[in-house]
C-alpha cells in the first residue's frame, strides 16, 4: 500500500472512529509503529488530525456520523456471514426487534416470510419486509432522521415499550468488554438501551473491527448480550474476555 493510500485510509478510519491508535494501526496496515507515527504527524501537520499520545484523533475529537448508505458499503463480506449465522435464530410465532444498522439489515434481507413478529424503527427493515406475506410488521414509528434511516424520539421509545420482545438483534460502533457496546447517535443509542432492557433475549452483531473499541454513547453492558456473533478475524483474547462476561461467542465463517 502506497503511504498516500494508507493516509485516506487512516482518515477514514478516523470518521468511523474518532481516535485512533498507533499500534492498532500498525497492525491495521502491517507497518512499523514509526512509520504509523510519521503518517500521522504528516496528516497532522496538513490539518487533518490532532495528534495524541500514542495515536490520534479527529480535530473536532468526534467520529463523523456517517448516512445508512455509507455503512452499507463497508465490510461487506463480514456483515453477510454474520446475518448467515444469525439466521438459524429465527423461528415461527416469536417476536424479533431489529435496529437500524446495516448488519442487522443483511439478516433482515435473509429472513423467511414465516409467522412471526418484527418491531423496528429501522425504515430499511421496514422498506424491506412490506413485501412479505406473513410477517406480522410494527413501526415504531417516531421522528424521522434522515441520515441514518431511523425513527427515533420518545414515541419511538414509547411505543417500543406496548411490546413483548423475544429476541433483539442489535449492533453498535464499538464494543468493550468492560464497558459495553457503544454508538456514535446519542437518540439511537438511548432507543438501543430500551430494547436491551426489555427483550428476553439480545444477539449482538459485530464484526472484528469493532470488538475493544468504545465510541461516544453506551447502551448496554456486555452482560447484557447472550450471544455475539463475530467473524473469523476476531482478537482471541477479546473473545475470551466476552465469554468471561457470560456471552456467548459465535464466529461466523
Amino acid at each position: 500500500m502506497l503511504a498516500s493510500e494508507r493516509h485516506q485510509q487512516i482518515l477514514r478510519l478516523l470518521d468511523e472512529r474518532g481516535s485512533l491508535r498507533t499500534v492498532d494501526l500498525a497492525q491495521e496496515f502491517s507497518v512499523t509503529d514509526e512509520t504509523v507515527r510519521r503518517d500521522l504527524q504528516l496528516l497532522a501537520d496538513g490539518h487533518h488530525l490532532t495528534r495524541t499520545h500514542g495515536g490520534a484523533t479527529c480535530l473536532n475529537g468526534r467520529p463523523k456520523l456517517q448516512s445508512f448508505a455509507e455503512r452499507r458499503g463497508i465490510r461487506v463480506e463480514q456483515k453477510s456471514a454474520i446475518a448467515k449465522a444469525a439466521l438459524s435464530l429465527i423461528e415461527p410465532g416469536r417476536t424479533y426487534a431489529f435496529d437500524s444498522s446495516t448488519t442487522s439489515f443483511e439478516l433482515v434481507r435473509s429472513l423467511p416470510d414465516l409467522s412471526y413478529r418484527v418491531v423496528t424503527n429501522a425504515y430499511a427493515v421496514i422498506d424491506h419486509l412490506i413485501r412479505l406475506d406473513h410477517v406480522e410488521l410494527i413501526s415504531t414509528g417516531g421522528r424521522y432522521h434522515q441520515k441514518t434511516q431511523t425513527f427515533v424520539g420518545s414515541d419511538s421509545v414509547s411505543a417500543l415499550r406496548r411490546f413483548n420482545i423475544n429476541t433483539a438483534f442489535v449492533s453498535c460502533v464499538g464494543l468493550d468488554a468492560k464497558r459495553g457496546a457503544s454508538e456514535a447517535f446519542e437518540e439511537q443509542a438511548g432507543f438501543k438501551q430500551v430494547l436491551v432492557d426489555m427483550a428476553d433475549d439480545v444477539v449482538l452483531l459485530a464484526d472484528s473491527r469493532k470488538l475493544g473499541k468504545c465510541s461516544e454513547y453506551f447502551f448496554g453492558e456486555t452482560r447484557c448480550f447472550s450471544r455475539v456473533i463475530t467473524d473469523l478475524a476476531a482478537d482471541v483474547g477479546i473473545l475470551d474476555q466476552l465469554r468471561d462476561c457470560g456471552c456467548e461467542v459465535i464466529i461466523a465463517e
